[in-house]
């Protein structure tokens, strides 16, 4: 078994009404936009580029979303391209959404399944994720029970503010990951730090599995060593990205962040590659 624990500072915080506001907006986007046929539109007219909707009305339960081949940009190779179906869409209740994907053509054909699910999007309660993962050979059939995974994530919003308060009680941010050999579990818990900061502890557990759980020992103890380093080198860049990257964009003006996202959904492929530097 491989244990690991490590701490890390978030400064600025985010308040939960800041929280709210920040999940409402692209909801607000999609709800705002209409479907001509297949193609989306924001409410100034100009077309989403790369996604297509593929069945069923647009931002209600049922719909399916997929690539609109004539706008999107070219598949990298072995990329899998997503389908997104709405399996609940209630702003008051909960929102759903299914995202399968497989990549096709010869070899091994990668294929991943998604379920994401919050509830509230008025005032965030609860999320979840789950992540199924495969792949399959064409022919073989040997040591299928290698090539697969589950991840599974769970964010009690509620209990998150609590602990980042000084309440104790269990992580609220819980993670597990499990394949034949390998099980993990990540548990995230914030608490209160001088000047209004969060200390957050991340606490790693991994153990083998199964009959082979005796052979798995050893292998985990060099990959605790891995992730041990990898963890310390990786906390401090989650910490600066969430200062100078995430929490701006998080805490920006709604009205701002939905023009931003409209014109991001918007623009051709070929002028975001180009980027501001290369249009000047």
């Amino acid at each position: 078994m491989a244990r690991l624990k490590h701490t890390l500072i978030l400064d600025p915080t985010l308040s939960r009404d800041e929280l709210t506001r920040a999940v409402a907006v692209p909801f607000d986007v999609w709800e705002s936009l209409r479907a001509e046929g297949h193609r989306l539109r924001a409410e100034d007219g100009r077309a989403v580029q790369g996604v297509a909707l593929v069945a069923g009305e647009h931002a209600s339960p049922g719909a399916v979303y997929g690539r609109d081949e004539e706008t999107a940009a070219p598949l990298a190779k072995d990329a899998i391209a997503p389908r997104v179906t709405l399996v609940e869409w209630d702003r008051a209740g909960g929102v759903a959404l299914r995202v399968d994907g497989q990549r096709l053509g010869p070899g091994p054909s990668p294929r991943l399944a998604a379920d994401l699910r919050l509830r509230g999007v008025e005032r965030p309660e609860r999320a979840t994720l789950r992540v199924d993962g495969s792949v399959s050979r064409p022919g073989r059939q040997r040591r299928r029970w290698l090539r697969w995974f589950t991840l599974q994530a769970e964010l009690d919003v509620a209990r998150w503010y609590a602990s980042a308060a000084g309440t104790a009680g269990r992580a609220p941010l819980r993670v597990r990951v499990r394949h034949s050999l390998v099980g993990g579990e990540f548990g995230v818990t914030p608490r209160p730090a001088a000047g209004g900061a969060w200390e957050v502890e991340v606490l790693v557990n991994a153990r083998g599995r199964g009959v082979l759980r005796p052979v798995v020992a050893v292998p985990l103890l060099v990959a605790k060593r891995i992730l041990r380093r990898s963890l310390d080198r990786n906390l401090p860049r989650a910490a600066e990205f969430w200062r100078d990257r995430l929490r701006p964009e998080l805490v920006r003006d709604p009205a701002e962040s939905r023009r931003l996202l409209v014109d991001e959904l918007c623009t051709p492929f070929e002028e975001r590659s180009r980027g501001p530097a290369a249009e000047g």
